[in-house]
Order: C-alpha cells, then sequence, then structure tokens
C-alpha cells in the first residue's frame, strides 16, 4: 500500500510539472497574440503526456493484482480511440462525432474481460456489458452538458481518478489503473492551475469528450475486478445534473441546449471562480466517501440511489453568494462537509436497518 501511494503521488507529480512546464509558454504565446494556434491546443499535450505516462506506467505496475490478466491491447487501444474522437470532433458533424465515441466505447468495453470479477454475477456477461456499454456512452457524450467552465469538468474527473486512487489503496483497484488516475490528476491539475483565476485558453467540446473517454476508459477496466458499481457512484453528479437539464428543457423552460438548463450553468452567474470550485469539490468529496462505502454494502444498487439523491440535492443546493475571503469559503466548504457526511451516515443507517 505505501509503495503504491508513493508511485501514485510520483506519477501525479511528474504529470503536474511536465505539464506545466510545457503548457506555459504556449499560454504566454497566447496572451502576448491572442490568436489560438494549433500548437496551443492542451489536448495535444494532455493527450500526448499521458500517452506517454500510461505505456511507462505498464512497465512500473504489478499487472498480476489484476483478475484477468493485463493485455497490452487494453492498454494501447484507447490511447488510439481517445486521438481519433478528437480527429472525429475535427473533421465531422454532430452525429458522426457521436458514432465515433460510441465505436470507442463499445470496443473499450469488449475489451475487457469480466470472468469472476463481475460485478452483477446474476445477469448474463452480455447484459453487463449492455449496461457498461450505455454507461461509458453516456459519461464520454454527457460531460460535454458540463463544459461550462474549465472548472466546471476539470474537477469532477480529477474527483473520479482520485476515487480510483482511493480505491487502488484499500484494494479494490489494480495498481496499473490508480497510476494512469494519479497521472490523469496531475496533468489536468496543471491546466486548471493555468487557467484557474482567468481562463485563458479553454476547452473544447472534442477535448472535453476525448478527456473524459480516458478517465471512462480506467472506470470500465474495473468491469471485471468487483469494483465497477463505485465507479459508477463516482459520477452520479453528472447523471444528476442531465436529469435536471432534461426535465427544465422539456418540461419547464422549453428552450435553450441542455448545459443551459443545468444547475452549474446559472452557479457561473452566482459564483466567483473560487467559490464554484468549492461547491462543485464538496459534491465530489461526498460521493468520494458514497463509493467507497459501496465496497462494504449489501447489494449494488441502494447506495448508488442514495448517491443519486445527494447529488441532486447538492447540486441545487445554491447556498449564498461564496465569500472573497478565501479563509471564509474554506472554513464554509469544511462546514458544509461535515454536515453532508453526518448526513450520509444517517441515510446509510436507515439503509442497513431496513435491509435488516
Amino acid at each position: 500500500m505505501l509503495l503504491s501511494l508513493i508511485n501514485m503521488l510520483l506519477f501525479a507529480m511528474a504529470g503536474f510539472t511536465l505539464m506545466y512546464l510545457i503548457y506555459r509558454p504556449q499560454i504566454n504565446k497566447f496572451e502576448q497574440s491572442l490568436e489560438l494556434t494549433i500548437p496551443m491546443l492542451p489536448i495535444l499535450y494532455i493527450l500526448g503526456l499521458y500517452a506517454v505516462g500510461s505505456i511507462g506506467a505498464w512497465f512500473v505496475a504489478d499487472k498480476t493484482d489484476f483478475i484477468e490478466s493485463l493485455t497490452v491491447t487494453r492498454v494501447l487501444v484507447p490511447l488510439i480511440c481517445a486521438g481519433a474522437i478528437y480527429l472525429a470532433f475535427l473533421m465531422f458533424e454532430e452525429r458522426g462525432f457521436d458514432l465515433t465515441v460510441m465505436i470507442a466505447v463499445g470496443l473499450t468495453v469488449w475489451l475487457q474481460p469480466i470472468g469472476e470479477g463481475n460485478p452483477y454475477p446474476n445477469l448474463p456477461n452480455y447484459v453487463v456489458q449492455g449496461i457498461a456499454f450505455v454507461f461509458g456512452s453516456a459519461f464520454c457524450l454527457g460531460m460535454r452538458t458540463l463544459n461550462i467552465l474549465p472548472h466546471v469538468v476539470s474537477i469532477p474527473l480529477m474527483c473520479v481518478s482520485a476515487g480510483l486512487c482511493i480505491l487502488c489503496l484499500v484494494g479494490a483497484t489494480p495498481a496499473y489503473i490508480a497510476f494512469c488516475a494519479a497521472l490523469l490528476i496531475g496533468i489536468y491539475g496543471a491546466y486548471l492551475t493555468l487557467n484557474y483565476y482567468e481562463i485563458k485558453i479553454d476547452i473544447d467540446d472534442g477535448a472535453c469528450v476525448a478527456i473524459s473517454y480516458l478517465v471512462c476508459n480506467l472506470l470500465l477496466m474495473n468491469l471485471g475486478e468487483f469494483g465497477f458499481s463505485s465507479c459508477i457512484i463516482f459520477t452520479t453528479f453528472l447523471w444528476a445534473e442531465i436529469a435536471v437539464a432534461l426535465w427544465r428543457r422539456f418540461m419547464v423552460t422549453h428552450s435553450g441546449f441542455l448545459r443551459e438548463n443545468t444547475n452549474y450553468y446559472a452557479d457561473t452567474e452566482r459564483f466567483t471562480l473560487q467559490g464554484l470550485s468549492v461547491k462543485i469539490a464538496r459534491i465530489c468529496i461526498v460521493l468520494l466517501f458514497m463509493g467507497w462505502f459501496q465496497l462494504f454494502a449489501l447489494n449494488q444498487y441502494s447506495l448508488l440511489i442514495v448517491a443519486f439523491g445527494l447529488a441532486l440535492w447538492l447540486n441545487g443546493n445554491n447556498g449564498k453568494q461564496s465569500a472573497n475571503s478565501l479563509k471564509e469559503i474554506n472554513r464554509e466548504f469544511v462546514n458544509e462537509l461535515k454536515q453532508n457526511i453526518e448526513e450520509t451516515k444517517n441515510l446509510l443507517s436507515g439503509q442497513k436497518k431496513d435491509g435488516e
């Protein structure tokens, strides 16, 4: 466990340092010229560094901790698919792009052996694969709905990756997956740092989906490792926002794009960037706890329902305008986090009593 933690920290630090040093000059060039050129696109550096790091993790990680063996194909194909997704964004219309994403997700699901690590042993493997395909496609394409500001996309994806690292520390996820997740945290963290106080170069929808696919691939690699249910819980922030957006779009406003009907879209006008980041991080941290609790749950669906309800409530809990003082923001964050964890414990206690 200690060795895995050290390696995760090294991968995260390496990803952050390299991304920061390599991409900072591109930010400087953009600030001088105010003209966005191809070498300034962040996706080039994110995909490139992740490709190098994930291949390097193959040689570092202990591959015997997979229930089903990790093959070179499962390492290389997702890298090719991520690049293909972004090329499809540049070349095709929306339908062609969506089809490319679904093919990439389908291929990724097909490559994952399920075996004895089937998260739903009462269901045939092909049904589980169908569930995983719908989950992966909806996750990758649905993340476009949250592509409002870099903070709204970056923080949840980094927290999902952090959830995989936590699962690794308790022995629920293979080390290779955690190393790649830590690498993504570092790379994406450097991008967010460079655009935190002032958004200089935004993430376009194609890059958003391509990066979401990389995270989704790591989630799907848990399909045969008993941790897939926790992975779904880590992503409930997205399902709650999509549910709200669909309800408002077709039942309330009857206008606008889905992203314009989300809570986060409205929050961009109510919160400072710091306040918005704190709110999103608070929600994701609560979901990380829920995903950890799932490892000890009696079934695969009850906590998912509870997590969805919590995400729905927290996403819509606008609260007061965030204070300008970082100290006050941190104090509010800690107090609200303690309250949310306590409410989660109470819900879980009630669920356990009902099960008895």
